[in-house]
């Protein structure tokens, strides 16, 4: 999936902002289709995730760290070693703008994410634009609150609340293209990503009855086809998407070998490729998108490798220590706060 948003980001930064996505199907391009299956299989994980652990402080703890450090990695390096050297303003400018030191402040609090540090790619066609794909990883965070928020509250949770539960974020979403087209991004895409992350959900609750074959894509991609640019083609769409993923992921191969074991370079991927693009294409504005990508492609694997062995597998590697020290904190916190109000009481 990460791959496939690469290869649309190809395209799309040589491309103005007035132009509409490359690789359409009656609508939906690739890389949108890539992102909700990006939260149908996040919320299969998570919903597995919390049953796993079923620990506030180590789920909290897990989410943070897979999602921080690189982030923290790739925020530094475009205020302090990238923005430098691609922005159009002079080295004290640059310096002393509040959006260069803000955009940190932005990237790790999921904030506005859409412009980069001052001045950077000016003169391109998506220009301001460092990593034009950290817009969805807020809907990601909220989701992971949510989810915990069913989970550890009295709140139903098991198969049946999540059919509930999807079926209310599909209907949401149903209801916001049918009937307010120009509602605000941010409820538009928390709808569609909801929608989504509910359906693998959905799936992980009933894992034990669903059959491992792809029958409901084969169903499904017609349906979704014939459907064209009809608001309920998009739920077509993530229905099909999750059947053959899941179909993909679990089949039996009968002993060949599978890339089960490859390192988990997904997120490197998607956070750092657009960055790459944009510094090629500032390099050389006449580059066509085929040569971006050629260039693109080992040099995002290079990085997203750099991430995972030396930041983001290692940080997870401190899950377990950093959960029980919220716990301790905050216990710590509580008994502190029960002496206070028994010394007042008294």
């Amino acid at each position: 999936m990460a791959a496939a948003v690469l290869v649309e980001h190809a395209i799309i930064v040589t491309h103005g902002p007035e132009l509409p996505p490359p690789l359409m199907i009656n609508g939906w391009s690739l890389s949108y289709a890539a992102v909700n299956a990006f939260f149908i299989l996040s919320g299969f994980l998570i919903a597995d995730s919390l049953e796993h652990r079923a620990n506030v402080f180590i789920y909290a703890a897990s989410r943070a760290l897979r999602i921080l450090p690189a982030l923290v990695l790739l925020s530094l390096t475009a205020t302090l070693v990238i923005g430098p050297v691609v922005t159009s303003l002079e080295a004290a400018e640059y310096w002393t703008r509040s959006q260069t030191w803000l955009y940190p402040v932005q990237v790790l609090g999921f904030l506005d994410t859409e412009h980069g540090p001052a001045g950077v790619y000016a003169d391109l066609p998506r220009a301001g634009e460092f990593s034009a794909t950290l817009w969805t990883l807020r809907y990601e965070v909220i989701a992971y609150l949510a989810a915990a928020i069913v989970f550890f509250t009295p709140i139903p949770w098991g198969r049946w609340s999540h059919l509930v539960l999807f079926a209310l974020a599909s209907a949401a979403f149903l209801a916001l293209t049918l009937f307010w087209v120009e509602a605000p991004a941010v409820i538009m895409s928390a709808a569609r990503l909801s929608a989504a992350f509910t359906l693998g959900m959905v799936i992980h609750g009933w894992r034990d009855y669903l059959p491992l074959a792809p029958g409901v894509a084969v169903v499904g991609l017609p349906l979704w086809l014939l459907s064209g640019a009809a608001p309920w083609a998009e739920h077509f769409m993530n229905i099909t998407l999750a059947s053959a993923l899941f179909w993909i992921a679990f089949a039996r191969l009968g002993g060949l070998p599978t890339a089960s074991r490859i390192p988990d370079w997904s997120y490197g991927i998607y956070i750092w490729h657009y960055p790459v693009m944009q510094t090629v294409l500032f390099f050389h504005p006449s580059a066509p998108p085929l040569l971006i990508g050629l260039i693109a492609v080992p040099v995002t694997g290079i990085l997203a490798e750099l991430s995972w062995s030396w930041v983001e597998k290692p940080s997870l590697g401190y899950k377990a220590t950093f959960g029980h020290w919220m716990q301790s904190v905050w216990a710590g916190s509580r008994i502190a706060e029960s002496v206070t109000k028994g010394s007042k009481n008294d």
